[in-house]
């Protein structure tokens, strides 16, 4: 019976999945609005300012956002009293460098924005009280950043970025521990409660589109569509006119919050403000093993610019294209690892799925094998 069973087991063939690291699948409770990143004012705000030279020096996408964040605060001073233009890039550039019109917080915002938008990087508004900034979705962390570009500046804890979210929590518990503030030349500084007084309620723009549909202002008690005039003169002017701007924007509330935002809708779910894009999702097409080869498939979630996927089977390999999202995956005897990643269609990788199966094949080739199920010995850990 041992001789038996030592030689059930030696042809014995097995499959154990024994890792996944797969992205998110999105759970919010809207669709981010977001301009056409191929918008002819993108496109021509993209030409016109050289961006793609602008961020070239970067190594990564993050270091290629920072620069771009410097590039926008390099271009007007701001001012205390302008005539306040629609959201529009370019507009907003032109007015301040020939008619001297010098917009402040919203208008550097509304640039960076749009700047990142031509480049295929996503972003959306940040409404703080009294401060208006940017979120982008950083690839590279896999994570929305906050950039504060008429500050030129960003937030990290530790080495990493900081979410608008981590900087709410550290105002409210008073923990700044290993948090700095960031210039785009490199220099650090550490930061006291008094730095975070902007942060103390935070909310994001659920509209990314303003140059598809202009915002609408209250000026002198008349609402009207913001648009583009062929006389900056007639625009509202700040300083000088009443204004109030519509806006769809989602608040977050924490519990040890003492504040809120007034009239406007709160949420205390993470799934909404995570809003995780260029995601792929890792998983077995099926449960069966044949001629060694296992059979996986791809799943892109809340990537608007998707291109392909790119796969590689060894941490040492190179990034190769897939025709397929369904793929044939031979394994080798021992652990296996295959990982998968989005590639948008300019360029950018988003974050890294994986999966990990360790296979067993029968001692023998030759003779007939036992063949053993797919296992699944994968630990989730909790978030």
């Amino acid at each position: 019976m041992a001789a038996g069973l030592l030689a059930w087991l030696a042809q014995f063939e097995m499959v154990l999945v024994t890792g996944e690291d797969n992205g998110e699948l999105t759970v919010s409770s809207y669709t981010l609005q977001e301009d056409d990143f191929d918008h002819p004012r993108l496109r021509r705000l993209r030409s016109r300012e050289r961006l793609d030279d602008v961020i070239a020096p970067g190594r990564t996408q993050f270091e290629k956002i920072v620069r771009l964040r410097a590039w926008v605060r390099s271009q007007w001073e701001p001012a205390g009293s302008f005539y306040y233009p629609p959201w529009d890039a370019v507009e907003i550039l032109d007015l301040a460098r020939k008619h001297d019109n010098r917009g402040f917080c919203a208008q550097y915002a509304v640039v960076f924005l749009q700047a990142c938008q031509s480049l295929g990087i996503h972003a959306r508004y940040v409404d703080l009280p009294g401060h208006f900034i940017v979120a982008v979705w950083s690839d590279d962390y896999n994570r929305w950043v906050l950039m504060d570009p008429s500050n030129d500046i960003h937030f990290e804890r530790d080495g990493v970025p900081m979410r608008g979210r981590d900087l709410y929590r550290a105002y409210w518990s008073g923990d700044l521990r290993g948090m700095v503030r960031v210039e785009s030349g490199g220099r650090r500084r550490m930061l006291t409660r008094d730095d975070l007084t902007h942060y103390r309620l935070y909310s994001i723009g659920l509209s990314a589109n303003q140059l598809a549909k202009p915002v609408e202002v209250k000026s002198n008690g008349r609402w009207k569509r913001l648009v583009r005039t062929s006389d900056f003169r007639t625009y509202p002017r700040v300083g000088r006119d009443p204004l109030v701007i519509s806006s769809d924007f989602l608040a977050w509330r924490d519990s040890e919050a003492e504040d809120s935002f007034p009239q406007r809708r709160e949420t205390g779910d993470q799934d909404d403000f995570r809003y995780a894009i260029n995601q792929t999702i890792i998983f077995l097409a099926n449960q069966r093993l044949t001629d060694r080869i296992l059979k996986v498939a791809l799943l892109s979630s809340n990537s608007p610019t998707f291109e392909r996927f790119l796969i590689r089977s060894e941490k040492s390999a190179d990034w190769l294209p897939t025709p397929s999202a369904a793929i044939k995956w031979r394994l080798r005897p021992g652990m296996n690892r295959l990982s998968a990643r989005i590639e948008t269609r300019h360029g950018w990788r988003g974050n890294i799925s994986a999966m990990r199966v360790f296979y067993k094949p029968p001692l023998f080739e030759s003779l007939p094998s036992f063949r053993g199920g797919l296992l699944k010995l994968v630990w989730h850990p909790s978030i």
